[in-house]
C-alpha cells in the first residue's frame, strides 16, 4: 500500500519523504514544484504534480492509499484571505472527504503553533491552552480552522485523524526561518525586537518528520488528538542569531527595536502594502513582530508519553547540519 504526502516538495513533506523512502516504503508525493518533484523521483518516490486547489477529483489520487500525511499549506505572513482559505481550509476539506470515502485508515495533519500567538508571552503551553479570540494572521486563522476540521473527521474503526503542531521547523528545505535570518544578517543589520530576549522553540525537520511518522504508527490509539512538537529546548532569539552568525562567519550590526515601536512600523508597512503593493510582503510584518518579540514555548510531554517521541537533533547540531 502507498503513502501519500501532500506538500512533499516543502520542508516537512520532504523530510517525511526521505525517512519513509529510507524505510523502504512506497511514497507518492504531491506538490507544485516540478524541479523538487524530479529530485524526489530520483530518490525513489513517485511524484504527483497537482495543485490541491484545482477542481479535479481526488479519489483516483487516493486509490490504494492507507495513510495520508497532509503537509500542503499556504504558509506565509502575507497574502490574500481568499488564498489562505482556498488552500488551507477548502482544499483540506476536499482531501478529507476523498480520504474518508476512499477508505484511508490514517490521516496525519500538519497544523501550526502559530495559532497560540496572542501578542503576549506564552510559556510551556500544553495542547489544551486557550486559543486567541482573534488570530494575528490569515495563516493562523485558517490553520486553526483546518485543524478543527481535520479532527472532526476522526472516526474510530474507520479513518483516524491526528494533528501535530511542530514549532518553527528548520533544516534541509527550510524556506522561512533560517533563510530569512541569514538574509537579514547578510544585509549587515540584525533587528532585535525586544532586545532578542524572546524565548522560542525550534524543531529540526528530521525530528518533525519523525513525529509525523510516529503519529501514523499510533493513530489507532491517539486518533482525534493534537500534539505539540519541538526539539525539546528553548533559546533566546539573540542566542539563535548568534549561533547562526558564528557558523556562517557573519558579523551583523545589532539594531534594538522596542516591541511597541516594531509593531507600529510593521502596521504602517502593512497599510502601505495593502494600498500600493498588495502582492509583495512587507520587510516587516505584524506576525514577524509577534513571532520574534514575544516568547512562545511548548510542552511536548504528551508526544513523549503517547507517541514515544524523543527529539534527536539539538539546535547546535541542526544549525551545523544546515550550514553544511
Amino acid at each position: 500500500m502507498a503513502i501519500l504526502i501532500t506538500g512533499a516538495t516543502g520542508c516537512l513533506g520532504g523530510g517525511i519523504t526521505r525517512q519513509l523512502l529510507a524505510a523502504g516504503v512506497r511514497v507518492i508525493g504531491q506538490g507544485r514544484d516540478l524541479r523538487a518533484g524530479a529530485e524526489m523521483v530520483q530518490q525513489g518516490a513517485e511524484f504527483l504534480p497537482l495543485d490541491l486547489c484545482d477542481p479535479v477529483p481526488l479519489e483516483p489520487v487516493l486509490a490504494g492509499t492507507e495513510t495520508v500525511f497532509h503537509c500542503a499549506a499556504l504558509s506565509s505572513a502575507w497574502g490574500r484571505a481568499r488564498d489562505f482559505q482556498a488552500l488551507n481550509v477548502d482544499a483540506t476539506r476536499r482531501l478529507l472527504d476523498a480520504a474518508r470515502d476512499g477508505g484511508v485508515k490514517r490521516f496525519i495533519f500538519a497544523s501550526s503553533p502559530s495559532i497560540y500567538a496572542n501578542g503576549s508571552d506564552r510559556l510551556d503551553l500544553t495542547e489544551d491552552a486557550p486559543l486567541p479570540a482573534h488570530f494575528a494572521t490569515h495563516y493562523a486563522r485558517t490553520k486553526a480552522e483546518s485543524e478543527a476540521l481535520a479532527l472532526s473527521y476522526d472516526q474510530p474503526g474507520a479513518m483516524r485523524v491526528v494533528a501535530l503542531r511542530p514549532r518553527s521547523i528548520y533544516g534541509r528545505g527550510d524556506r522561512a526561518l533560517m533563510p530569512r535570518l541569514l538574509t537579514a544578517m547578510r544585509r549587515g543589520t540584525l533587528p532585535l525586537i525586544s532586545g532578542g530576549a524572546a524565548l522560542i522553540d525550534v524543531t529540526h525537520v528530521s525530528d518533525a518528520a519523525r513525529a509525523m511518522v510516529l503519529a501514523a504508527a499510533h493513530a489507532q490509539k491517539v486518533g482525534g488528538r493534537v500534539f505539540n512538537i519541538t526539539s525539546g529546548e528553548s533559546w533566546r532569539f539573540a542566542q539563535l542569531a548568534d549561533a547562526a552568525a558564528d557558523l556562517f562567519g557573519l558579523t551583523p550590526r545589532r539594531r534594538h527595536l522596542p516591541y511597541g515601536v516594531a509593531m507600529t512600523i510593521a502596521t504602517g508597512f502593512e497599510a502601505l502594502h495593502h494600498l500600493f503593493r498588495p502582492d509583495i510582503e512587507p520587510v516587516l510584518t505584524r506576525q514577524a513582530v509577534v513571532s520574534l518579540g514575544r516568547s512562545l514555548t511548548l510542552d511536548i510531554s504528551a508526544a513523549r508519553a503517547d507517541l514515544g517521541y524523543r527529539p534527536q537533533v539539538t539546535l547546535s547540531e541542526g544549525i551545523r547540519d544546515y550550514a553544511a
